[in-house]
């Protein structure tokens, strides 16, 4: 990127903490070793009781380019962020979640995808995990439209969270997109979604520069929580119920995620052993995961897919039980990978 879009463009990068003590000084240090540098970087701490608070103040006295909110209530993932988008100044928005971290040319990639297409947000294709740690050959920025952006967020064929993506603050601003307070889960689904559906148009990044943790076995997404997966229909379900584009490609892909959702709440029963206790929810999901099986294979372009949810359409529950163990054991191996590594490092 020029020197002049150096000193013109400033970048505010919002990371949301809440008790990961143990990761969020990779994550800001990450930050500050970006080879961008003008940015704003805003660290909002939501009443943790770890020493996450105390780490982010230390860093705010070594970088005037770091400000430190520290919420007095506890607002969860929507009210930190949305705190964040408040007091931004910059002309982008990052959000950054706070046991991640960022390779060096992070903000430099993702700033040049969306200047060069001209696009009011920017999304990346590709991440390096604790588990994936090999770059792709990149390729050009792509152009996609609202439509195809938001099909491809919905199914989801790419990561659904807010992070790892780059949007334009005066288009946040202009449509009053904001995260939903009263989501327990699914809040950055909703946010991209929404903001998918109103944008001019969707950048798209094909280089690894986001480094996405699978082994924080504390994080809400890998940890078995029946609110979760509740809340996550609840989500979806709000956000077909306000969709702006119609489309059948975007029809087939809000369905076939509600499916998902439906399967991932029976994922949740079995493994916590409520299928008493949640008796009606599970039978509702066992139900809807049964009747709408071939409706979502109709709608899925992937044969490995196809094959994968027309199985599991048959033997819900068992499909459920062999999801759980391959889960169970890849992040253990993930907590045991990155424990060795990090001794060796």
């Amino acid at each position: 990127m020029c020197d002049k879009c150096q000193d013109n463009i400033k970048v505010s990068i919002l990371v949301a903490i809440y008790n990961i003590e143990k990761y969020v000084g990779k994550c800001i240090q990450s930050i500050l070793d970006q080879t961008y540098s003008n940015l704003e970087i805003i660290l909002v701490d939501d009443c943790s009781t770890d020493t996450s608070g105390q780490i982010c103040d230390k860093y705010s006295f070594q970088d005037d380019r770091i400000i430190v909110i520290h919420h007095k209530t506890n607002t969860r993932l929507s009210g930190v962020r949305n705190t964040g988008l408040d007091i931004a100044t910059g002309d982008y928005i990052v959000f950054v979640d706070g046991d991640d971290w960022l390779a060096a040319d992070f903000v430099t990639y993702m700033l040049d995808v969306i200047t060069r297409t001209k696009s009011d947000m920017a999304i990346n294709l590709v991440n390096f995990t604790t588990r994936d740690n090999k770059q792709v050959t990149a390729h050009e920025p792509e152009i996609w439209s609202p439509e195809k952006a938001t099909a491809e967020l919905l199914f989801p064929h790419i990561a659904i969270g807010a992070w790892n993506k780059i949007y334009r603050r005066d288009f946040i601003k202009k449509n009053g997109l904001c995260f939903r307070t009263e989501l327990f889960t699914g809040e950055g689904y909703r946010f991209i979604s929404d903001a998918a559906q109103r944008a001019n148009q969707v950048g798209v990044g094909y280089r690894k520069v986001y480094y996405y943790r699978l082994n924080n076995s504390e994080s809400a997404t890998t940890k078995y929580d029946i609110r979760q997966s509740k809340g996550a229909l609840y989500t979806v379900s709000g956000i077909k119920r306000d969709l702006i584009i119609q489309t059948p490609n975007i029809m087939n892909a809000v369905n076939q995620h509600i499916w998902l959702n439906h399967f991932w709440n029976l994922r949740q029963i079995l493994a916590l052993g409520l299928k008493d206790e949640e008796g009606e929810a599970y039978q509702e999901s066992l139900h809807y995961i049964k009747e709408n099986m071939f409706s979502v294979v109709k709608g899925e372009y992937s044969v490995s897919k196809k094959i994968k949810y027309y199985l599991t359409g048959i033997w819900p529950a068992f499909a459920a039980r062999i999801k759980n163990l391959i889960f169970d054991l890849k992040l253990k191996g993930d907590v045991i990978h990155y424990d060795k590594m990090e001794k060796r490092n």
